[in-house]
């Protein structure tokens, strides 16, 4: 598949799949004897694989050294293993975080006119108290 052909079904512009194969967020890409990338299925994987955890917030870094140990092979299967759950337990915290504000905005939201009608009938009454003052 040409770069092209990649940036299109994946949605990454080629300047950029071109800067993530040459700062190692993805593994150097095939290419033919003419020297132009030809992504092939595992290309595809691992361009999603960074993809999917760069969204969710993990540092460049982390995929970086995961994609980089990848390479290596079998005997950095356990430095691996610790990357993934360090980024797994990192998550789990963003998520419980983002549940606390969601907890607290549904609240807001549940009680919103209990809540902000009297002091709004307050302050539109102290208004027009004021303004019959003067």
């Amino acid at each position: 598949m040409t770069i092209k052909e990649v940036a299109q079904k994946t949605g990454i512009s080629v300047d950029n799949l071109r800067y993530y194969e040459r700062i190692g967020l993805i593994p150097k890409v095939p290419r033919t004897e003419s020297g132009i990338r030809n992504y092939d299925e595992m290309s595809i994987h691992w361009i999603e694989f960074a993809m999917r955890f760069k969204k969710a917030g993990v540092q460049l870094e982390a995929i970086h050294e995961y994609i980089q140990l990848a390479i290596e092979g079998e005997s950095t299967k356990a430095a691996r293993l610790d990357i993934l759950l360090e980024t797994k337990a990192n998550l789990e915290k963003k998520m419980n975080d983002i549940q606390d504000t969601m907890d607290v905005i549904n609240y807001k939201i549940d009680t919103y006119d209990k809540k902000c009608e009297p002091i709004t009938n307050e302050l539109i009454a102290e208004w027009k108290k004021s303004k019959k003052n003067k």
